[in-house]
């Protein structure tokens, strides 16, 4: 069991890396909006972000997972998401809103799966201590996003002013990953030794799942992608981070009790995954047609089980379904191919989809996607159920 230091170091590890996705996730799109760029255009900007944001975390993962160093990977990831946003903050030209966005996304990106699989190990696959743990991230992008709601910033005509923001975040999350007692480095022969054969290190449930879970992240990102443009052009809701608060609020409760559930062994986390799915439907839908402020906060509501059981669930299917030695492989599959790669299209379809079509079909066309992750998940439910190659 970690010291009480290391345990309040990664809290607050926990709560600041959530202040960088605070301010980049909310307002990454209405940056390039700033930048003139048109609906179809952001799409496919967002579309480029989320490929660069697939290729990161696979391209770290291995190194990490037959080296160690995640504390040294973790400041590396860090230090290069800030250059990212500064390159972005004062770009004027194509290119360098391009290579701001794809240095932000590589780095970004990996930062997360680093994260999971560094306490899953430090904590053997307990889900409850893990998602009481993650529940502090949701703490810190709660927090941010009501500071920023309360206090009206950043300016949201300026990119320097979200960027500053941006770049504060970053450097409040550097400094205690900074003091994390540093792992020793695997040498190449003791790498060679933790290396499971090729194909032997997932199973066949894996897959599936993984075309389970991108299926319903396709649906998500209609709102990851679209919904702060969403809230200021079609509502004319200003309050971004207030309503991302709201979300995000309502997940903490319900991702600690999925860790206690799947730690008790009361549900798999498939089950999770399917009712993930049918809130999403739903939350789609009231989007779709209850477009008032009322509305949005219901549909805010649901993100308890749209994310709130989501994560969990996918982070601990992961970790059953791979073994330990692939792990933040297995976790970087996740956030690339998973959720990154669902992003990429929903994005480069999404801004085609609101700028011939409108807002309306953009939600409810995208919730078939979520209907089809739980048509799915009931046809391949026997495999899915099938016993762990891991367990925890």
């Amino acid at each position: 069991m970690p010291t009480m230091p290391a345990m309040v170091s990664l809290y607050i590890s926990f709560f600041f890396v959530y202040a960088i996705y605070a301010v980049i996730n909310p307002f990454l799109q209405v940056m390039l909006r700033n930048l003139g760029y048109s609906y179809d255009m952001v799409g496919v900007l967002l579309s480029m972000f989320e490929v660069a944001g697939i290729v990161g975390p696979l391209v770290l993962a291995r190194r990490i997972d037959k080296r160690g160093d995640m504390r040294g990977a973790l400041l590396f990831g860090t230090v290069f998401t800030s250059l990212g946003v500064f390159i972005l903050m004062f770009s004027k030209i194509h290119a360098l809103t391009v290579l701001g966005l794809v240095v932000i996304a590589f780095f970004m990106r990996s930062l997360l799966p680093i994260l999971d699989s560094y306490v899953n190990n430090l904590f053997n696959g307990d889900s409850q201590k893990y998602t009481v743990l993650r529940s502090f991230g949701t703490v810190g992008f709660v927090f941010f996003s009501l500071v920023f709601a309360i206090a009206d910033k950043p300016d949201l005509e300026s990119n320097i002013s979200i960027g500053m923001y941006a770049l504060v975040a970053c450097f409040l999350f550097f400094v205690p990953v900074l003091f994390w007692k540093a792992e020793p480095k695997r040498t190449i022969g003791s790498a060679l030794l933790v290396s499971e054969p090729e194909g032997k290190w997932y199973d066949r449930a894996f897959i599936v799942g993984l075309v389970i879970i991108a299926f319903n992240r396709i649906s998500m990102s209609s709102i990851t992608s679209f919904f702060s443009l969403y809230l200021v052009e079609e509502l004319s809701i200003n309050a971004i981070s207030l309503m991302n608060a709201i979300g995000a609020g309502s997940e903490y409760g319900a991702m600690i009790l999925a860790g206690i559930l799947i730690q008790r062994k009361k549900v798999l986390p498939v089950h999770l995954l399917m009712i993930s799915s049918v809130a999403m439907v739903v939350r789609l839908l009231i989007y779709a047609y209850v477009p008032t402020f009322g509305g949005v906060l219901a549909a805010q509501l649901l993100h308890s089980l749209c994310y709130g059981f989501f994560h969990p669930a996918a982070i601990f299917f992961v970790a059953r379904r791979v073994k330990r030695s692939h792990r933040t492989l297995g976790m970087s599959m996740y956030v690339s191919l998973g959720t990154g790669l669902p992003a990429v299209i929903g994005s480069s379809l999404g801004g085609v989809v609101v700028e011939q079509y409108g807002y309306r079909s953009l939600f409810m066309g995208y919730s078939l996607f979520a209907l089809l992750s739980l048509l799915l998940s009931l046809v391949f439910y026997r495999l899915m159920t099938t016993p762990a190659v891991e367990e925890i």
